[in-house]
Formats: C-alpha cells, structure tokens, sequence
C-alpha cells in the first residue's frame, strides 16, 4: 500500500484556515479588490510586510482566483510573497486585454 504525505499541523491551534477564491475571468478583479482591504488592515496591526499568505494554511482558486492565489502566494528571493493583494487589482486592469481578449463580432 502507498504511504500518504503526512499533512502539515494547522499554523494557529486545531483550527485550518482556507481561503477560496472563484474563478470568471476578468471578474478577478473583484476578489482582487476585496482582499485588499483586509490585508491593508493586518499592516497595521502587524506592519506592512503582512501578507494574506502569512494568515491561511491554504490558499486555492479556481481559473481566474488560481492566478490571484498565484499571486498572493508566489515567493521573492526572502520567501515572502512577492504581491501584495493591492497590486493584484492594478495588474487586473494593467494586463487583462492580454489575459482575456474580448472577441470582436463584426
């Protein structure tokens, strides 16, 4: 029988922390600006390097949410998350012609 991955312990108590994020194409850009505010609000209680990845043990989302939890999770040279989640709206409005073109009917 194949032995299963041990499951790392939740960080905080007895108690795993999820954050889903939906997916809908150029609607990212809604979580992408909801996730903004309560991350801004964790910067000031515990300075302006926390990050959303910093409070869940998992962070998963589906077409359009795995690209923000990509985001929120990918790490930089330090191991910490290279966006924070008030860049992810820029880069939304920046780059999605180029993510989800629109076809033209003529």
């Amino acid at each position: 029988m194949a032995s299963l991955a041990k499951v790392q312990p939740p960080t905080y108590g007895n108690i795993i922390t999820i954050l889903s994020i939906d997916g809908g194409g150029i609607r990212g850009i809604i979580p992408a600006t909801i996730l903004a505010f309560p991350e801004s609000e964790l910067q000031e209680l515990d300075g302006e390097d926390a990050r959303l990845a910093d409070y869940f043990d998992v962070i998963a989302g589906t077409s359009t949410g795995g690209l923000v939890t990509a985001m929120l999770t990918a790490p930089n040279e330090k191991n910490r998350s290279l966006f924070a989640a008030k860049d992810i709206r820029s880069f939304y409005l920046e780059h999605s012609p180029e993510i989800f073109p629109q076809k033209r009917w003529a």
